[in-house]
């Protein structure tokens, strides 16, 4: 079984072919300003998706702690208290006493005298 086929090359193609590779000339491919940039974006992108989840999941504990903070406060305070009224009257403070706590607070004796006045007017 023969085969004819009908293709062939042109005379002298191959002779011809090495020169007329050479002669293309080579261009070099520089990559744009989005193709350098592109890789850091998404690291940049991906790290500020990781800060973002990450303060909404640590947000959402912290709220929580402090709810529970506030349910564990309120719990001792009706324990404490459990009619809701404190009784002030014996825990009242002398200015005396109100001195000696600025004093060694090292507020300047000056302005604790200042304020003392302006009560007085």
């Amino acid at each position: 079984m023969t085969r004819n086929n009908d293709i062939s090359t042109p005379q002298g193609y191959f002779q011809d072919l090495e020169k007329r590779l050479q002669a293309i000339p080579s261009r070099e491919v520089k990559p744009t300003v989005i193709q350098r940039v592109s890789p850091w974006l998404a690291y940049a992108a991906s790290l500020a998706l990781l800060v973002a989840v990450g303060n909404f999941v640590f947000s959402r504990a912290t709220a929580q702690e402090q709810e529970a903070d506030w349910d564990y406060i309120s719990y001792l305070t009706r324990s404490l208290d459990p009619d809701g009224q404190v009784e002030l009257d014996e825990y009242t403070l002398s200015e005396e006493d109100i001195r000696c706590f600025l004093i060694a607070d090292n507020i300047p004796v000056e302005l604790i005298e200042h304020l003392s006045h302006e009560e007085d007017d």
